[in-house]
């Protein structure tokens, strides 16, 4: 008795899932299509990194690459935990029904941050970020990125920072290799 009770728990679970509706997951909805880091198919993928600049002052910085001078903050989100690729499964299995939670929550994933002074690098430091649509920022320990604008701010205060701008992965992960040690 006990048997059939487990599988008839999975088969009604296993119809849910296949007659639930087209998900229109937060990450898919139109209303983020604009937002930073938002790509063809979404939110960030669990399994992507990022490299992201942040740079000080009123226009908005477009590098091709890392610049070898000036004073900048590199950030660099890495994918995501397992734990945290784990619940994706079921964040979206959810959004087929709501997505209002998911898109104030956000996610979380490890970041690198690399200060770099008059082209000087130190020390990176580990923190997590924290990937928000609603509304729309990256939280990143003290500072956070408006997704809408790209504006870069105090996180307490929302003051203005600067601006940030996505880099080429590859190329940039070989530069934070060649100008640093490796994050503990």
């Amino acid at each position: 008795m006990h048997i059939r009770m487990h599988v008839f728990v999975v088969m009604i679970l296993g119809s849910i899932m296949a007659l639930a509706l087209p998900s229109k997951a937060q990450v898919n909805d139109e209303a983020y299509r604009d937002y930073f880091l938002v790509g063809q198919f979404g939110e960030v993928c669990t399994m992507c990194e990022v490299v992201v600049l942040c740079e000080a002052g009123d226009v908005k910085p477009s590098y091709t690459a890392v610049p070898d001078e000036g004073s900048f903050t590199l950030y660099h989100l890495e994918t995501r935990t397992f734990w945290s690729q784990v619940s994706t499964i079921w964040e979206f299995f959810i959004s087929n029904f709501t997505t209002d939670s998911l898109a104030k929550r956000g996610h979380t994933r490890p970041v690198n941050v690399y200060q770099i002074d008059d082209g000087m690098w130190q020390d990176a430091q580990r923190e997590d970020a924290r990937l928000i649509l609603d509304p729309g920022v990256l939280e990143l320990g003290s500072t956070q990125i408006d997704r809408v604008t790209r504006a870069w701010l105090e996180a307490r205060s929302e003051n203005a920072l600067g601006f940030c701008q996505r880099l080429p992965l590859w190329d940039s992960l070989d530069t934070i290799s060649q100008n640093t040690q490796p994050v503990e």
